[in-house]
């Protein structure tokens, strides 16, 4: 059985350095989130980090995007393109396993759970931005 075909659209690569932006943005609000003691919505910039995280590389490595509608499969594509150790995609598969709780379900998120997907968007930026290197200057 061959492997299944994730959709990907085209993305020119200068806008990776926009998506990185984006998580950058997205993990301040996690960050403010906590001291602000509103769990939920730091849980769900945590998640939005890492996706716009995973997008700027993506963008940066292969001029596409995921287009699927499973956001896990960003880690599948991510794997495929390039060297990405199993830690960085650990930390990425746990926030993603999370979104569809704090985005569309009822229950809480507590304390702990939105301080463990900070910190796991936290290290995931960490490895993106490691990814992404400007263009020499011309």
């Amino acid at each position: 059985m061959a492997p299944r075909k994730i959709p990907t659209r085209p993305e020119p690569r200068d806008s990776a350095a926009q998506y990185l932006r984006k998580a950058e943005e997205f993990l301040r609000a996690a960050l403010d989130s906590l001291t602000a003691r509103r769990w939920n919505a730091a849980a769900l910039a945590a998640v939005h980090a890492a996706i716009a995280g995973a997008d700027a590389v993506l963008v940066f490595r292969t001029g596409r995007r995921s287009a699927s509608q499973r956001h896990e499969d960003v880690v599948d594509l991510l794997a495929a393109r390039g060297p990405t150790d199993a830690s960085t995609l650990t930390h990425l598969r746990r926030i993603l396993g999370k979104k569809n709780l704090v985005e569309y379900e009822s229950r809480l998120f507590l304390q702990r759970e939105a301080q463990e997907l900070v910190q796991h968007a936290e290290r995931f930026l960490g490895w993106a931005r490691t990814q992404i290197t400007p263009s020499p200057a011309r």
